[in-house]
This record gives structure tokens, C-alpha cells and sequence, in this order.
């Protein structure tokens, strides 16, 4: 092997540090390694570098049994402290009450790999750990665990509250869940272009989709103001840590309301009221996922209570659009190493904006999307906060919507039943004129007809089989030839009309 490619290969490696100085840099992120690696005291053996776990030897210096399939739990020491300032339950709580079967984890949609399962409640994520993300953890638990408990009302890290290990040596991770209702679309992103795309069509997108469909979320300034300074906060200690690409997971839903309560306006069953832009009304349904945002923030018929730390959030424009969004910061445990490195050099990562960038730039990178992209300053601006009463929270979707095609079907349906009424009642009245009408007189049958004044009806019989039909009285038998005969008794009592006399001789003669 010659000096020179062994030249070549530290150049190479040595690239990873070499900036992005064409991206803007956000002058509120200054990410620096200095107040990581600052310690008052001697740093314990697992968080040495070059340090090895294997099964029989406890994570964070501390393992605890427990009885659950034979699970062990590690740094307790840490995690315990999480959980009982999200006031959460034990780790065989959450598994027994959720009926967890890790047997039955499924491998997710990125490219880690992992296997991972929801509980029915749909509040935590139990997913495996591979020995990477395990030495990147141990390596910064100490810091995390103290960040989380200091900024536990605003945080959107993932709160990791257990790590198991099962009988067969593997790690287990129980975390809380960012999307705790169902989206149709769900986002995942970075900041990054590189290979970021799925298409329109897919449940799940990245930065390009949100870019092409022009997607942001809309909270208040107040709030927006609050989540960048969580995010910068989040993402500045990540960076210390030197971990890199983690997302922020989005669900988002938008729902334009009916103006309600104004003037000419109906009044409102379900009203949610911004204050420049008047009342919307939610007591109609406007789609499969409209009851979601009601679920996460009513119980049948009253608001619930409000949970410590961050979590989904709800806008409602001057336009009378509501924004139900929920977000959080996943996939922690991603350090910039060698394996990192080497993505970053092949991949011309100083050049591209690839997911693979050294700590800082990444947490530069991530921060200035969020910041410009994702909560955009010009849609806060119209928003106000979304407040729900306990009278919205009863009547929220829970009556079909008037408007656009389902007014158009009963338009369509009330026109063709109008037109097939009015079809019977005409045809009806000319059937009916019809049977009324004076017969005409000609041809070879003639008629005359006088209708009676008195309306009897007084069929007698003639000679011969002759009929008369008279009015009133006794008509006088009409002449039909010498067998047949009939006549029509006319309004007078003593004489029906007599008709003309047939042509055909004698015995086949008609005569009305």
C-alpha cells in the first residue's frame, strides 16, 4: 500500500469537517462540542470510547429484572426520572395493559430497519435498538435525561421511557408516540433534497413532497415563537452530542369551516371563533379524519385535560381554516462516525444536501428548514389559537354537511321528482279531459251523444235484445236492425237521440 493513498485517505476523511458555507447559517444556532464534553467529574466506564456491551453487561451501569417474559430493564437510574415527571406508567404497566407482544413487531418504512409496534392507546412505540444506536445512547444519556426533565413543558425530543433486553440478547425501546390520532399523510423531515421525495400519492413524504404542496404549519406567534426555540434548544444539544439525521415527524390536518353567527349567516351548533375573522361552524363533518382533532381534545362531551409537555397543537386562521398538527423530534441515535463519515466524503456532502453532514451543519441545516418551510412567519400571523368549548366539543361533526355536492344531489333529486310529478299529473289531466271530451261524428261507426242533465243511469232492454240507456226516465228504445238495437237516451225523459240508419240492409243496420 503506497503513502500516498494512505495520504489520499486521511484527506478524504479528514473532509467531513469542511462546512456548507453556501447554506445561510441561523444565527441563533451556534452548535459547539466545548459544554458537551465539559464535566465536573470523571466520566463512567460505559461512556468511554471504545466501550462494548453485550447482553451481560448492564447498560447506563444498572440492570433490574422484572417480571414480564423474562424482560430486564436498563438505566433505570435514568429513565425512571422521565417517567415519572411525564407521570407515565411502568414499563410492565405499559406492556400489560397494551397486550405488547414483541414477537408480533414489524419492520418499519426506513432504512434502519427496525422493528417496531404501537400500543392500542396509541401513546407509546416500542421498537429494537441496534448496537449503534445503543453506544450512541449511552454516550449521551446523562445530558439527555437532565435536558428533558429541565425543559419537560416544551421539549419535542423523543422521550425514551425504557430500555429492554429480552431473553435472546435483544434491545427494546419504549418511547412516546408524536402521532397519537390518525393522519391519511404522514411527513418526515429534515431539511435535506437529497433522495427526499416519495410522491404525492404515498402515506408517507418527506422534504420535497412538503415543498411541492406548499404544506406549513399554522400556529400563533406566540406558540410558533415557542417551538423554534424548543427546536433550536433540541437540536443544539443533539448536535453537542454529535448525532445527526433525526427528523421531525409531521401530522398535519386542514379543514376550511362555514361562516356561522354573523350577519345573514346561520347560527352556529359547534362554533370555533377567531377573533378578526369570525365564527366557523364544526358541527358538520368534512371528512373520514374530522373527528380525529375532536378525539384528542374532547371526551364525549368535554374537554379533557391538558397533559404536561409538548404535543399536537391546533391553529385556526382569519380565514376560518383549522389546522390540527402534530410533530416531534424521532430517530435520536444516528452519531456522525466513521460509517457517517465516509457517507458524507462518497457522497460529496459538502457540495449536496445530503442527510449525512457533520453535527453542526446538520443542526443548522434542520433548524433553518423548520424555521423558514415548515412554520413560516406569514401563515402565524392570521392565526389564533384553537379553542374548543364544551359545546363544540358535543356537537364537533356531529351532523352530514350541507354544502357543496351534497346540495347539488338533493338539487338534482327534488328537480327530477318535481319533473316526474308534474309528468303523472299532466299526463293525468289529458287522459281525464280525454274521457270527457264529445265523441266525434263520421266514419262508418256514427255516434251522437247527449249527455244527460240529470246524471242517471238507466240501461233498459228493447225488443229484440235492443238496449236503451236513459236519463232520468224511461228513454225510448233506439232502432239497431232487426236483431240488434241500442240507443242512447238523451237529457230528455221521452226521447233518446236517434242515430243515422248503417247502410248494410236490413239486420245490420246500426243506428245510436
Amino acid at each position: 500500500m503506497s503513502g500516498s493513498f494512505v495520504v489520499f485517505t486521511w484527506i478524504c476523511i479528514g473532509a467531513g469537517a469542511i462546512r456548507n458555507d453556501d447554506e445561510k447559517p441561523t444565527p441563533h444556532l451556534r452548535p459547539s462540542n466545548a459544554l458537551f464534553d465539559q464535566s465536573g467529574s470523571p466520566k463512567p466506564a460505559w461512556l468511554e470510547e471504545g466501550w462494548n456491551f453485550s447482553s451481560s453487561t448492564p447498560i447506563c451501569g444498572h440492570v433490574t429484572n422484572f417480571e414480564f417474559e423474562g424482560l430486564k430493564l436498563h438505566c433505570e437510574n435514568y429513565l425512571k426520572k422521565i417517567r415519572d415527571v411525564f407521570e407515565v406508567p411502568t414499563p410492565q404497566e405499559i406492556l400489560e395493559t397494551n397486550h405488547i407482544d414483541l414477537s408480533a413487531a414489524e419492520e418499519g418504512t426506513g432504512r434502519s430497519g427496525a422493528k417496531m409496534l404501537f400500543s392500542k392507546d396509541k401513546k407509546f412505540i416500542i421498537k429494537t435498538m441496534s448496537a449503534r444506536d445503543l453506544g450512541a445512547f449511552i454516550k449521551v444519556v446523562e445530558k439527555y435525561t437532565a435536558h428533558l426533565v429541565s425543559h419537560a413543558s416544551e421539549s419535542a425530543m423523543m422521550r425514551y421511557y425504557a430500555i429492554l433486553e429480552d431473553e435472546g440478547g435483544g434491545f427494546w425501546l419504549i418511547a412516546n408516540n408524536w402521532l397519537p390520532v390518525k393522519f391519511p399523510v404522514v411527513w418526515d423531515l429534515k431539511g435535506s433534497m437529497v433522495g427526499r421525495k416519495n410522491g404525492d400519492t404515498e402515506s408517507d413524504q418527506k422534504d420535497q413532497d412538503w415543498l411541492n404542496q406548499n404544506k406549513a404549519l399554522a400556529l400563533p406567534p406566540d406558540q410558533r415563537a415557542v417551538a423554534l426555540q424548543t427546536l433550536e434548544s433540541d437540536s443544539l444539544l443533539l448536535s453537542r452530542a454529535n448525532l445527526i439525521d433525526y427528523s421531525l415527524i409531521v401530522g398535519l390536518l386542514v379543514y376550511q369551516l362555514d361562516a356561522c353567527n354573523g350577519p345573514n349567516q346561520p347560527s352556529c351548533i359547534a362554533p370555533v371563533c377567531h377573533p378578526d375573522g369570525g365564527c366557523g361552524e364544526a358541527a358538520y363533518t368534512l371528512g373520514d379524519y374530522f373527528t380525529e382533532v375532536k378525539d384528542f381534545y374532547c371526551t364525549e362531551s368535554s374537554l379533557k385535560e391538558r397533559q404536561l409537555g409538548h404535543t399536537c397543537m391546533g391553529g385556526f386562521t382569519s380565514s376560518l381554516k383549522v389546522y390540527f398538527q402534530c410533530f416531534g423530534i424521532i430517530d435520536l441515535l444516528k452519531p456522525f462516525d466513521v460509517k457517517s463519515r465516509a457517507e458524507y466524503t462518497v457522497k460529496a456532502g459538502w457540495g449536496r444536501k445530503i442527510s449525512a453532514q457533520p453535527a453542526d451543519s446538520y443542526a443548522e441545516r434542520f433548524f433553518q428548514f423548520m424555521y423558514e418551510k415548515v412554520f413560516p412567519e406569514t401563515l402565524s400571523r392570521s392565526t389564533a389559537p384553537l379553542v374548543l368549548s364544551h359545546e363544540t366539543c358535543r356537537n364537533w361533526g356531529s351532523k352530514v354537511h350541507s354544502e357543496g355536492p351534497n346540495v347539488l344531489m338533493i338539487t338534482l333529486v327534488a328537480l327530477g321528482v318535481g319533473l316526474l310529478g308534474g309528468g303523472a299529473f299532466a299526463w293525468w289531466y289529458f287522459r281525464s279531459r280525454k274521457a270527457s271530451s264529445p265523441p266525434t261524428v263520421g266514419g262508418d261507426s256514427l255516434h251522437a251523444y247527449q249527455p244527460d242533465t240529470y246524471h242517471a243511469y238507466n240501461p233498459q232492454v228493447g225488443p229484440n235484445g235492443a238496449w236503451a240507456y236513459g236519463s232520468g226516465a224511461t228513454a225510448v228504445p233506439g232502432t239497431y236492425g232487426a236483431d240488434y238495437g241500442s240507443a242512447y237516451g238523451g237529457a230528455y225523459p221521452t226521447q233518446g237521440m236517434q242515430g243515422m240508419q248503417g247502410a248494410a240492409g236490413s239486420g245490420a243496420t246500426g243506428g245510436y
